[in-house]
């Protein structure tokens, strides 16, 4: 660094101090002046009305007219006290993205002409860029978490609640598009492989803005229910007033105690009506033969009805046992037929398919349930007599690409005769 730059540093680190300490020496008539918008220039004599306007604290916008805070001044008093009335949501995404891009190319040229000193001294303005541009974010996230939280509570009525709200919405999509501007693919080809400018630029500018941009979606749906109950009450609100507004132009008017009435209009009539339980009183004689004969009647339906049901119930019972009947017939049948079928390959000389025997003897079975009941039945049978019935399965396969078969025939091989 030469010694102008360090002068220049120097002159710029005095002239920070010397101000921040006037800031401090005069901060209540500044905090007077930011609550009710000008300086009181009677109780301040002339020469400090001279340094804290040579300062650049306070200005005076036209002759005459009252001394007022400078607007860096009053957004930082209105930042460090959480005033949402006056805390501004400003996030120029453009500019400073503009302004990363310029430092980047100075320093890669820097980096290229070996000159170290301006390489750190544009990496370290690069990481300034980066963190203003996070820390704007979060700062108006931070105010717009505040003004959700206390659900506009800055503001005096509802009308302007539901006004902030709005505006706080159109902020919600100017930081949303701001975000959109951040082009991580061109982040990475800014840091080029450097590492810090990759830590700066990669890893934590999108891990922030990651973050940033989760988090104003969230805020973004909670305006939205928000303004749905703001516009609630602004309906039951206007109901309100209607009603007070009527009773103020007709006070003759006397509302008649609908409790009192025999038949209440339905809109004050929501409880529903008790059911009174009722039974017949059997102590009357005249009565007493025409209750008996209701009951009488009563009980003949029920034990009609009892028969039916019962009629109903043994019937399908016996449906049920009359196709177990039937089912079991069936399989009798078809293992009696198997058995047939294997006496008769036991007794010929040649090959039997199990196919051929069930077209040429006409049986009603399906083939696959006849291959699955010889197959079984088979299976069922001693050693020996399977040793004396070699049984062939005649086989296709599914595919190349598995061990699936499927049997289209078996074939009982004749038994081995002594001549």
């Amino acid at each position: 660094m030469t010694d102008e730059q360090l002068n220049v540093s120097d002159q710029r680190l005095e002239q920070g101090e010397k101000r921040l300490n006037l800031i401090g020496r005069h901060a209540g008539i500044l905090m007077q002046a930011y609550q009710t918008g000008e300086l009181d220039a009677l109780s301040v004599n002339e020469g400090i009305l001279r340094n804290l306007l040579n300062a650049r604290i306070i200005y005076q916008p036209e002759h005459g007219q009252g001394y007022r805070l400078r607007a860096p001044i009053a957004q930082l008093i209105a930042n460090l006290v959480v005033d949402e009335r006056r805390r501004s949501i400003q996030a120029d995404v453009a500019d400073k993205l503009d302004s990363i891009r310029n430092q980047v190319d100075v320093f890669r040229k820097a980096h290229q002409r070996s000159d170290m000193y301006l390489a750190e001294l544009k990496l370290h303005i690069i990481e300034e860029r980066v963190y203003d541009l996070v820390s704007e974010f979060d700062e108006a996230i931070h105010s717009l978490w505040n003004r959700l939280n206390t659900d506009f509570g800055f503001a005096a009525s509802l009308d302007e609640k539901m006004a902030e709200n709005q505006r706080a919405q159109n902020q919600i999509e100017r930081l949303l598009d701001g975000l959109s501007m951040v082009d991580y693919e061109e982040c990475i080809a800014l840091a080029d492989g450097h590492v810090k400018l990759r830590q700066l630029l990669v890893v934590q500018l999108q891990r922030r803005t990651s973050l940033q941009r989760a988090s104003m979606l969230e805020i973004q749906h909670r305006m939205i229910e928000l303004m749905s109950r703001f516009r609630e009450q602004q309906s039951r609100s206007l109901l309100v007033n209607n009603m007070a507004q009527f009773l103020r132009q007709h006070p003759e008017l006397k509302v008649s105690d609908y409790t009192e009435r025999s038949e209440v209009p339905e809109l004050f009539n929501q409880a529903c009506g008790i059911r009174a339980g009722a039974h017949a009183d059997v102590r009357i004689e005249s009565t007493q033969q025409q209750t008996l004969d209701v009951l009488h009647e009563a009980l003949h339906k029920t034990r009609h009805l009892r028969t039916e049901q019962t009629s109903s119930s043994e019937s399908a019972k016996a449906m049920a046992q009359f196709s177990d009947a039937v089912l079991e017939t069936e399989q009798r049948q078809l293992k009696q037929d198997v058995d047939e079928f294997f006496i008769d390959a036991a007794q010929s000389q040649y090959p039997h398919s199990a196919l051929d025997y069930l077209v040429n003897n006409e049986l009603r079975w399906q083939p696959e349930i006849w291959l699955f009941q010889v197959l079984s039945e088979y299976q069922t049978l001693t050693k020996s007599v399977q040793v004396e019935l070699p049984l062939q399965r005649r086989e296709r396969a599914v595919s190349k690409t598995n061990e699936v078969h499927i049997i289209e025939d078996l074939i009982v091989q004749p038994p081995k005769r002594v001549a």
